[in-house]
Formats: C-alpha cells, sequence, structure tokens
C-alpha cells in the first residue's frame, strides 16, 4: 500500500472505533478527524486515488457525518455498524494491499528497450463480429525492440492498452495502473543493425502487453518483439482515434453469462479426454484421445484458425513495409523469425509453424493445441512451456514433431501464472488462482528458459545451451 493510503485507513478506523464505543470524547473525535482529513488530502494529492480504497473513502465521509450527530445510538446499532464498516475496511486493505502501486524490475540485457504501438487493417477480410460489410479485420501491433537511449524518453506505463483512450469498465477497473512505469520507452531511437523477430499472440480475453516482462527482456537481449492484438477476443483493444473494442460478455450482466457459459461449454471435451486418459498408461494412446476430443472443439478451432491468419497478414505487412518503420524500429533480420504465445496464442503458435515456412522456430506457453492441423507434423524446432493445468495434454505434439521439441514443466504453477498476472495482482493468490510458485521465480525461469530457446534457434548460440 501507498504510505499516506495506510495512515488514512489507520485514521478512519480510529475514527470509526471512538465514534462507536467513546461518544463522549468529542476532543479526542476531532483530533483524529483532523488527522484523517490531512491524511487524505495528502493522499488524494500526492499518491493515487484508486477504486480499491473506495470503502474507506466511504467510511471517512460516514465518519465525518456521525461526528456532527447530537444524539448517540443504542449500543446494538452501534455495534452492528461498527462490524459492518469494520469489513468494509478490511474489504478495501485486501485489495489495496494486494493490488500493489509497485515496481518492476529492471531487464538485463545491454539494450534499453523502445516502444512502439500501431493499428493496422486488414482490406480483405471482413470484421466477422459485426454486420457492417464495411467493417474491415483491423489489428493492434504492439512493438518492443532494442534501443538507443535519449533524453527524450518517455517510460511506457503498464498494460497501457487497458486505460488508454476512452472510459468503459476496463478503464476504470486499471487506470490506477498508470502509475507503474515499465522499462520500456517511447521515442526511442532503434539500435543499430538488423535482429530476429518474434510474433506473439496473448490469451484469449486477455491482452497485448499481458507478458510485458517477458518483452522487455527479449528485447533488451536484441529481439524484435510484435505482439498483436485480436479485437473483441482480446479483453479491450484501443485502435486509436476514439476506437476502443471491448469483448461483448462486458457489455451487460446477460452477455456475461453467456460468456460464461461458452467457457463452460467448451472447456467440457477437454475435462473428458483428461478422465478418459486416466484409463491407460500408453502416451501415445493418451495422446490420440486427447487429439480425437480437441477436433471436436470447432468453436475454438475456428478461432484459431482466425488468428493464424491475422498473425500472418501481421508478419506480412512487417516484412512488405520495412521504409514504414524504418525510422520506428531496427531492421528486421527476415531469415530469423519464430513466433510464440500464451495459451489460445499458443495454439495459433504451433499451428502457424505448420503452414508457414518463414517461421523456423516456435513456442507454446501453456496452450492446448487447439486449430485444424493437430495431425500434420511439425517441421520447426518447438518448445512447450507447461503449468500443471497442461503438462502432458500436447504429447501428440511432440509424437509428430521431426525437429528439437522441449517439453518444459513449471511444476506448481496453474495457467494464470504464465502472465505478469500474479506479479502484479498478487491477489490472485487469494482467490486460488495462481499456484505454490513464487510469481518471481516464474518469472525468471519463464524470461531465462524462453530467451535460452531463442538464442539458440534464432540466434544461433550453441555455447552453454542447456534446458
Amino acid at each position: 500500500m501507498q504510505f499516506i493510503e495506510i495512515i488514512f485507513l489507520l485514521s478512519s478506523f480510529g475514527m470509526l472505533l471512538v465514534l462507536s464505543f467513546f461518544g463522549s470524547r468529542k476532543n479526542i473525535q476531532k483530533h483524529i478527524l483532523l488527522v484523517s482529513l490531512g491524511a487524505f488530502l495528502v493522499h488524494a494529492i500526492f499518491e493515487v486515488v484508486r477504486w480499491q480504497m473506495l470503502f474507506v473513502y466511504l467510511i471517512f465521509i460516514f465518519n465525518t457525518l456521525l461526528y456532527f450527530k447530537k444524539s448517540t445510538s443504542r449500543l446494538f446499532f452501534r455495534v452492528l455498524g461498527f462490524t459492518f464498516a469494520l469489513i468494509l475496511l478490511g474489504i478495501s486493505f485486501i485489495y489495496a494491499a494486494f493490488m500493489p502501486i509497485s515496481q518492476l524490475n529492471v531487464p538485463q540485457g545491454p539494450y534499453p528497450v523502445g516502444s512502439y504501438t500501431f493499428a493496422l487493417v486488414d482490406k480483405e477480410r471482413n470484421e466477422f463480429h459485426t454486420s457492417d460489410l464495411n467493417d474491415k479485420r483491423q489489428l493492434l501491433i504492439d512493438l518492443w525492440y532494442p534501443a538507443v537511449m535519449n533524453r527524450d524518453a518517455t517510460a511506457r506505463t503498464l498494460w497501457s492498452g487497458l486505460y488508454s483512450g476512452e472510459s468503459d469498465i476496463i478503464h476504470f477497473f486499471t487506470r490506477y495502473l498508470e502509475e507503474i512505469p515499465t522499462h520500456s520507452y517511447t521515442n526511442l531511437s532503434p539500435a543499430e543493425g538488423s535482429f530476429p523477430l518474434i510474433l506473439f499472440n496473448h490469451g484469449l480475453q486477455m491482452f497485448t502487453s499481458q507478458n510485458t516482462l517477458l518483452m522487455e527482456h527479449l528485447a533488451s537481449h536484441g529481439y524484435i518483439v510484435a505482439s498483436i492484438g485480436h479485437p473483441y477476443e482480446s479483453i479491450r483493444v484501443d485502435l486509436g482515434d476514439g476506437q476502443v473494442i471491448l469483448p461483448e460478455f462486458v457489455r451487460s450482466l446477460e452477455n456475461f453469462k453467456e460468456g460464461m457459459n461458452w467457457i463452460a461449454s467448451s472447456s467440457k471435451p477437454v475435462m473428458e479426454a483428461q478422465k478418459r486418459m486416466e484409463t491407460t498408461k500408453d502416451r501415445r494412446a493418451k495422446s490420440e484421445i486427447m487429439l480425437k476430443y480437441l477436433e471436436k472443439a470447432n468453436e475454438i478451432n475456428e478461432i484459431v484458425t482466425v488468428w493464424t491468419r491475422d498473425t500472418q497478414h501481421v508478419l506480412n505487412w512487417l516484412l512488405d513495409h520495412p521504409s514504414d518503420l524504418e525510422n520506428v524500429i531496427p531492421r528486421i533480420d527476415t531469415s530469423k523469425i519464430g513466433i510464440m504465445g500464451m495459451s489460445i496464442g499458443g495454439a495459433t503458435a504451433g499451428e502457424l509453424c505448420k503452414v508457414d515456412d518463414r517461421l523456423i522456430a516456435g513456442i507454446n506457453i501453456d496452450g492446448l493445441q487447439y486449430g485444424k492441423r493437430q495431425r500434420d507434423s511439425l517441421n520447426v524446432p518447438f518448445m512447450m512451456v507447461a503449468s500443471d493445468d497442461t503438462f502432458g495434454l500436447n504429447d501428440f505434439m511432440f509424437l509428430r514433431s521431426n525437429k528439437e521439441y522441449y517439453d518444459y514443466h513449471l511444476k506448481g504453477t496453474k495457467h494464470v501464472d504464465l502472465t505478469d498476472l500474479p506479479t502484479v495482482w498478487p491477489i490472485l493468490k487469494i482467490y486460488g488462482q495462481t499456484g505454490e510458485l513464487p510469481a518471481a521465480q516464474v518469472v525468471d525461469t519463464m524470461n531465462t528458459i524462453i530467451l535460452t530457446f531463442w538464442d539458440r534457434h534464432l540466434k544461433e548460440q550453441k555455447e552453454g545451451f542447456k534446458l
């Protein structure tokens, strides 16, 4: 928590306690109220006023009104009100303490990290999420790259795409993150030379900067990373010029329920497959069971197909328009292109490695290998980084690989652990969404193994290679 936040919370609690049980101590009440007021003003001026402290703000107002109340309520009602208010204070404390305004680790590579964001239109495809025939598929591209530091550099704030542009529900809950600077900067000149390109696809209903710590780590070690935002399938996409696109499920309670029902129904085939896999110990038999069930997941397989086309369009544009980016990012080494992604984005990486020979290696971060080419062979080096949730479920990929295949299991993790979310929101541990492995250790491990993989297969650094 912020320092003055703590003082404000404690003074509000003290005021509540005195008002509830020491109603005759007006002098004490007055001094505590002045401390609370002073703490609030300093907090509002010099710190971040954020939604996590909402109940503390309300109780401060409630305390102020009670101070001017002339009569004293019966003890039963004072105890009841105190208990209820204490619960609200506790809720605010938990959210403020476990969704902190924290500092991020500095990337350890030799290059400063530049950042550039732009929107791209695929004029050949209609946006299938809308009925407007003139609505073409648009994509958001977030770039991280090796750069040269200068005085005009402006630090990008954490997950800025979630609260830039127009206000909405996502903007409201994430705007406080603008107080957390990252270690990537806008207005930086690109470093000299050419560098490998790594394409990245986020998870379903996630966002382009969900793995900022990994992106900065790679860029600082000499990689250009292009993360692709898929409108309507990302939690929020700000395309600029007032175009902010949210998925349908956040627009109403009814849509949210429909979205949850869709997730539940789409998960059933995999859960059924896992139960059937428990009946055999044979690896090939298990992989065949999972493969048959994944092939039935038509809706998710179609999403992977769409994202594969999205990614190819971005890659085509990046390679066909080098002059448009020559003053923005370094030159791309067109002979050294890789792809990775998380969850559905990881499945997209596996799918695209089978259809685009410009890619020379790929990584799937904790994604079941949905798509329409599960039975095709892998002909490039590939790595699966798996949490406890997915380890072993993509064995059919290994059994159909003609090149190096690495299967790295991060024991003690869950799906969300393989993003930046547990680092930024430790509260996820309270909700049971994260595993036993500390968030900092997960980040360090992922940064190490993924950089090692790319150094081996994009930079051909064989010495010291170990996974």
